[in-house]
């Protein structure tokens, strides 16, 4: 799955973004023994209040209607589950939509740098209640971190350096579904999840999630980075680890520590369970999305 987001021009903008999803199995005969089985895609806009304004999807779906007026925001997954019908609960086109309010929030890193470049004072870029929404909400904005400091001390938001990219080279062309370089100071989210089924009803997942940001002339930098690893039998969790690979700011892999709280859930109920026990200080917002990612699988496992 992936999704682009962007360019932000301020910190209240309008925002546009556009999500791709496909899900493959794969065979034992070779590099082609390949079988499309779903894919979906999403075209988003949302106003200066972050209200969505326009939505276009493939497949068409009778209740996306309803989600229009939603703000990118608090509330706006509880919204989703009031409206998806819960046989659909678990499509991609409900992946791709449930990841819209973190692709927006991601979104201000561009901006942020874009303003800075620009030449504007970086303690003056910081909204006034910042601190009171984001302090002790995840690992890396606790209070006497690195991020909270800088802020109290109007020195604005920490930028990251970040490391390139890794480039797909294209040899595998199912690797990936296909995207276009990224422009200049636009986002995007890329999510793979790969999943193993034997035949004694044993599964293992690998997943990771991305977030990079455009540079010149289709470069990409990353600013998020996770991978995780679960196993387990039937649909429930048996075993499950993250590893950080990118983050902010210091405080925030120890957000990974906390994981193992999973064991035993149902993957089709992570998407309840990971905000319920991985909250506060021992989360983070970006891993937290990604682990609720892994109920998309639940499908695939059982249908295995």
């Amino acid at each position: 799955m992936s999704i682009d987001i962007g360019p932000r021009r301020g910190f209240s903008a309008a925002l546009d973004m556009t999500g791709l999803a496909r899900d493959i199995r794969t065979g034992g005969d070779g590099d082609d023994d390949v079988t499309v089985v779903a894919d979906a895609a999403v075209a988003a806009g949302f106003d200066m209040s972050r209200q969505l304004v326009s939505l276009e999807t493939t497949p068409a779906a009778p209740w996306v209607k309803e989600l229009i007026g939603a703000r990118a925001g608090g509330g706006f997954r509880r919204h989703l589950d009031g409206v998806v019908p819960e046989a659909e609960a678990g499509s991609l086109l409900r992946q791709v939509l449930d990841d819209m309010p973190a692709a927006a929030l991601i979104s201000g890193y561009a901006w942020l740098r874009l303003a800075r470049r620009e030449g504007h004072d970086p303690g003056g870029l910081v909204p006034a209640d910042l601190l009171s929404r984001m302090t002790d909400l995840c690992s890396g904005w606790r209070a006497g971190g690195v991020a909270v400091d800088s802020i109290e001390t109007h020195h604005g938001m920490p930028i990251q350096d970040c490391p390139p990219a890794p480039v797909d080279d294209g040899a595998d062309p199912w690797a990936w579904h296909t995207v276009a370089p990224l422009d200049r100071d636009w986002m995007r989210r890329r999510r793979c999840l790969d999943v193993t089924v034997d035949s004694t009803g044993s599964f293992s997942v690998w997943a990771m999630f991305r977030d990079t940001v455009g540079e010149e002339e289709g470069a990409e930098v990353v600013l998020h980075e996770y991978a995780v690893t679960a196993s387990g039998v039937g649909t429930t969790v048996g075993a499950i680890s993250a590893e950080p690979r990118v983050l902010p700011f210091p405080e925030c892999p120890a957000a990974a520590l906390a994981v193992g709280d999973l064991v035993g859930c149902d993957l089709a109920g992570l998407s309840r369970s990971v905000p319920e026990l991985l909250t506060g200080i021992r989360s983070c917002t970006h891993l937290n999305d990604l682990l609720r990612a892994l109920g998309g699988v639940a499908g695939l496992v059982a249908g295995a």
